[in-house]
């Protein structure tokens, strides 16, 4: 099985995100001064890590091939075709 660097990446990001809402859970039911700000920043994270983190992925996607001169033609780069038929 290959492991590439995007489904350890995936792997690594469940764990934390379960480990976000594990904590969660425990300081829900935990009956101490500190447990209220605990769970607070538990589930701020919980929310804000995976917002965070699609907004890299889409900002990279925005970003990804600028300063690169592709290969690749465009509609705009051709030159238009002249019309051949005649009356």
């Amino acid at each position: 099985m290959k492991w590439n660097l995007k489904r350890i990446g995936a792997i690594a990001a469940i764990i934390v995100l379960l480990g976000f809402a594990a904590a969660a859970l425990i300081f829900a039911f935990i009956d101490a001064p500190w447990a209220q700000e605990a769970l607070s920043a538990s589930l701020f994270c919980a929310i804000t890590v995976p917002v965070f983190i699609y907004l890299m992925m889409l900002v990279a996607k925005v970003l990804r091939g600028r300063g690169v001169n592709s290969d690749k033609k465009t509609d705009l780069d051709q030159p238009q075709a002249k019309n051949s038929s005649k009356k």
